[in-house]
């Protein structure tokens, strides 16, 4: 018997769907407010080559999208990746770092703040990056790359 049109409707039997809405499931979920928009899940797997880090980020819905800040430190606190994400579309991130030196052992540091600029009164599209602005949450993690494998 072939599959109704709702059963072709569902994200998981619709690769097309799943690629461009990948949050279908969370539309219903309410969104919320800047002030209220927190970092809810983040992870970082070394892959066994030790010079990449696959880095997965799990935000709470948002009516205005963030921007995040991540810095990823050596074993001696030296800054070897930086990542700016200006507004991200969906409240999931998984990405991959290329460290910028050679494979380390030892623990490292990640530190990824979210944040909101203050809007410029003059033109509310812009934003200023010349000010300081106030994290709305701030996580960090370590990991560690070791010889033995991540």
């Amino acid at each position: 018997m072939p599959p109704s049109s709702q059963e072709l409707d569902a994200p998981e039997d619709n690769p097309n769907k799943e690629f461009f809405f990948p949050d279908l499931e969370e539309l219903n979920i309410s969104k919320l407010p800047p002030e209220e928009v927190r970092i809810l899940k983040l992870a970082a797997e070394p892959y066994p080559d030790g010079t990449r880090v696959r880095i997965n980020l799990d935000m709470t819905p948002y009516q205005m999208r963030p921007h995040l800040d991540m810095v990823l430190l050596n074993p001696q606190g030296k800054v070897i990746a930086d990542v700016s994400i200006i507004e991200p579309m969906a409240w999931k991130q998984e990405f991959t770092v290329h460290l910028r030196e050679a494979r380390q052992d030892g623990e490292y540091k990640l530190a990824i703040r979210l944040f909101y600029p203050p809007r410029d009164e003059e033109d509310p599209k812009l934003f200023r990056l010349d000010i300081p602005v106030e994290n709305t949450d701030f996580k960090e993690l370590t990991f560690e790359i070791s010889e033995g494998g991540a």
